[in-house]
């Protein structure tokens, strides 16, 4: 069987509008900036990296 990879093109519930509808842009990028600090230190779980998508699209998708 082989590899199928699935891209969400959406937001999960992570970074869902429910989650994010008291939380500035500002927050979310702030947010992205320190997942990235942590990556560049060598902490690259699935979970952060998962975050880290979540907020992109969420603020793609504010036009950011």
């Amino acid at each position: 069987m082989g590899f199928i990879s699935r891209v969400r093109d959406s937001a999960s519930a992570a970074a869902s509008d429910d989650l994010n509808k008291d939380r500035t842009s500002g927050d979310l990028q702030r947010e992205y900036d320190g997942i990235t600090r942590e990556r560049a230190g060598g902490h690259n779980s699935l979970s952060s990296i998962n975050a880290q998508n979540d907020i992109a699209r969420e603020l793609e998708r504010r036009g950011r």
